[in-house]
């Protein structure tokens, strides 16, 4: 486990899967971070790389050549070479090796960077394509931040907020969780999401058409906040485990690309969203938290 910390917080991030793993106050010890509690959900913010999502028939194709990769691909599942650059920022690194090759054919490097500024915590996503070929790629995070942090509080005092629009429109998914190109509508209220036990219970919800790229999960009985910032992640998701009692967090899931549709071939390029980059060429995809008390 690597440690960030100043003298607002203490952050947390596990070399295996370079993932967010605490988010603390030194205020008063409040754990922002969802803990991972297997009879839940075992994660608290996995990388989502080299792909988001599930696949179509669970394999895509690369110039005809079929590939199996496990959703939401790799990089949640291997162990990071952490590079430590100050008491307030760490680096972690993934290339390839013989089992990421059997699933994704480029050679690349992915750097994880976080860096703790005041009650700010910037998560900078940087991938290189070290191959002699156009590689395509696709990078998110899925950041579980926990709800009821008061004595008393229930799921429904709290709610995301989303600025400058009045309703979300998710895309319908079918029963396997592929994309449609059909949208539904969810009104909002003053701006807010409320967060209930049905909230998640067709999975996912899963946005490409946000005003603005910022995401504010808050509550009508205490003043706490977490705000996520992510202009350079054109889609989004929210998530929480549906199940038959309370589920205490919500799943802030900036996106560069969206999961596969029911639509498309498996062709990887026919992907919505999908990123591809030159040989040698790298890209820099960067969301903010910040925690208000």
């Amino acid at each position: 486990m690597q440690i960030l910390e100043n003298n607002q917080f203490v952050v947390s991030i596990n070399e295996f899967g370079a993932e967010l793993s605490g988010f603390r106050s030194k205020k008063d010890g409040t754990e922002y971070v969802w803990q991972a509690d297997p009879a839940v959900w075992k994660r608290h913010a996995p990388i989502l790389f080299p792909i988001v999502g599930r696949l179509k028939d669970k394999k895509y194709t690369v110039s005809g050549k079929e590939y199996e990769i496990t959703q939401h691909g790799f990089g949640r599942d291997l162990a990071w070479t952490p590079n430590r650059l100050s008491d307030t920022c760490v680096a972690f690194t993934l290339t390839q090796n013989e089992y990421t090759k059997k699933m994704y054919p480029w050679d690349f490097t992915c750097t994880i960077r976080y860096t703790l500024d005041g009650s700010s915590l910037k998560k900078e996503h940087i991938t290189t394509n070290q191959s002699d070929t156009p590689m395509y790629y696709e990078i998110g995070g899925h950041d579980a931040y926990a709800i009821c942090l008061c004595a008393g509080e229930q799921i429904t005092d709290y709610y995301v907020a989303f600025e400058g629009t009045d309703a979300l429109h998710p895309i319908i998914t079918d029963e396997n969780v592929l994309l449609s190109q059909e949208h539904g509508c969810i009104p909002l209220q003053d701006g807010r999401l409320p967060i209930t036990r049905q909230t998640f219970r067709d999975d996912a919800l899963m946005l490409d058409s946000l005003t603005v790229r910022r995401a504010v999960i808050g509550s009508v009985k205490n003043p706490r906040r977490v705000t996520m910032d992510f202009a350079d992640f054109p889609y989004f998701a929210l998530w929480s485990a549906y199940k038959d009692f309370d589920v205490k967090y919500v799943c802030l899931e900036p996106w560069s690309t969206l999961p596969d549709g029911d639509y498309l071939d498996h062709a990887i390029e026919n992907k919505a969203g999908v990123r591809v980059l030159q040989p040698g060429q790298s890209e820099t995809l960067t969301f903010t938290t910040t925690i208000s008390e």
